[in-house]
């Protein structure tokens, strides 16, 4: 039977951490939920390196996707650095003409002021994620200096639509884990999700369709709660769906 989602399948690029296991997924029950939802929808995995090697592993498992559904172009929804990875193929891995569009959610277009602080400050922690094989020079990739050079090399294409969204919420209402890193963003730019500005995740350039701000952290807009908060009214599922039904309504 035919699906009445997107008219493109969609796949959701992770972040950092972009794992993929039959428990338990980056994109906590998104995939799944969209699926019983009529959409068509595959997660991908990522590994903990710098944008272009992660760009190239997502640009494998595409064409892999592609090959085995027989569909000409992908919808792709990217949390976090899964933005940036995602850009980065399209412009300069030659996948413009394999992708509709592009939806990012909570992704430091512009860098954030959080990996300004840890690029100063790695020392013991960065030799210790060297030890178990990480590329921890992926942070420079997420610094504003980083992203600066980064939009400056690498520019959108016409034929791909843009959409960003991204969530922020009082301090109270997010994960403990994030409230250092809130208030060194919050001094340094503003309003955020605990570890991407408001402003960031925007990214406001030419072409690009900002599609709202969602009371939501960071982790709760990968599907994840860690029963940390004290306040929490953001449904992940919801918001993924209300992504998706953006994409469908577009003819994408």
């Amino acid at each position: 039977m035919k699906r009445k989602g997107t008219h493109y399948p969609i796949v959701l690029a992770p972040g950092v951490c972009g794992f993929d296991r039959k428990i338990v997924s980056y994109f906590l029950g998104i995939a799944h939920y969209l699926n019983n939802m009529d959409f068509q929808v595959v997660h991908t995995k990522s590994v903990m390196a710098r944008v272009e090697r992660r760009a190239m592993v997502l640009k494998n498992q595409i064409e892999e996707y592609l090959e085995k559904t027989k569909a000409s172009k992908v919808n792709i929804i990217a949390h976090s650095m899964g933005g940036l990875d995602s850009r980065y193929m399209i412009t300069r891995l030659d996948m413009a003409d394999k992708v509709a569009s592009l939806s990012t959610v909570g992704t430091p277009h512009l860098g954030t002021s959080i990996a300004d602080w840890g690029n100063k400050r790695w020392g013991l922690i960065a030799q210790v994620l060297r030890a178990l094989g990480f590329d921890t020079k992926l942070i420079y990739d997420l610094t504003t200096e980083g992203c600066l050079r980064f939009n400056e090399e690498v520019e959108n294409v016409p034929q791909v639509k843009y959409f960003t969204y991204s969530g922020s919420n009082d301090k109270l209402r997010i994960s403990p884990l994030f409230w250092p890193a809130y208030d060194v963003i919050m001094k340094k730019e503003g309003e955020n999700d605990g570890l991407v500005s408001v402003n960031s995740a925007q990214w406001g350039a030419k072409g690009v369709m900002y599609m709202g701000n969602f009371r939501a952290d960071h982790l709760d807009l990968m599907g994840w709660n860690l029963g940390l908060k004290l306040l929490r009214s953001f449904n992940a599922k919801k918001f993924y769906h209300h992504v998706a039904e953006n994409l469908k309504e577009a003819g994408l």
